[in-house]
């Protein structure tokens, strides 16, 4: 009897040494708390500034409306986003596309007028532009399942948007922000890799759809510089 009282308490001291230990193992790990993931290992999110154009209750019943004539769905909030759009503002400074957002002029005889959900500077700040909880406008057929991501850069007679897409890439402090941008959205919310789109590649994904039977005309973010943009992610 002895002996099986010792064995017991022997096996008690264990676990209790066991169960310390572990816990001493989780209060060291890394915290990731501020980085949501889905699947995979988890995701650090960027720095992001909080710039947010005005979204008030006008805006909200326009992008309802808007939804319901192009996607049957008379919703303004972003529940389940699925892709993310790749746009270049055709301006040189972030502010001059947000201003531009901020204004909700209308667009193609339609409000609201053209938004995003981030702006990526060439220093390579985010700025956040409403809450991910909110759909922008920003590309024909997507906008009920995408966020959309505007890159700062300006046009320049001659040069085409293929043009445009190298320049970003070759920008290392801004191409570096946006791809931990899309990183974080990606594992966030569970986004593959093949549905980060272009503007002018958004045609092609699977989540396309418009009711109207309008297309994108778009000359931002061809499928090569895309690709190239993919293959860093």
């Amino acid at each position: 009897m002895q002996r099986i009282r010792s064995i017991r308490t022997a096996s008690i001291v264990a676990l209790v040494v066991a169960g310390f230990i572990a816990a001493l193992a989780i209060l060291a790990a890394p915290s990731f708390a501020a980085s949501p993931t889905v699947r995979g290992a988890p995701v650090p999110k960027p720095p992001i500034v909080k710039k947010y154009i005005r979204y008030g209750t006008a805006r909200k019943k326009q992008t309802a409306a808007y939804c319901r004539r192009h996607y049957g769905q008379r919703v303004w909030r972003l529940t389940k986003p699925k892709a993310i759009v790749l746009h270049h503002t055709a301006g040189a400074t972030w502010q001059a596309a947000w201003n531009t957002f901020d204004a909700n002029t209308a667009y193609n005889g339609e409000k609201p007028g053209v938004s995003a959900q981030f702006i990526v500077h060439k220093d390579g700040t985010i700025y956040q532009l409403m809450p991910l909880t909110h759909r922008a406008r920003h590309c024909i057929g997507m906008n009920w399942a995408a966020f959309g991501i505007e890159f700062v850069q300006e046009p320049r007679a001659g040069k085409d948007g293929h043009w445009m897409d190298r320049q970003i890439l070759a920008r290392k402090k801004q191409v570096g922000a946006g791809l931990r941008l899309v990183r974080w959205l990606r594992y966030r919310y569970g986004i593959k890799k093949v549905d980060v789109v272009g503007h002018a590649t958004a045609n092609a994904s699977r989540f396309f759809k418009d009711r109207t039977g309008i297309r994108n005309a778009a000359g931002d973010w061809y499928a090569a510089e895309v690709k190239a943009f993919r293959a860093r992610l």
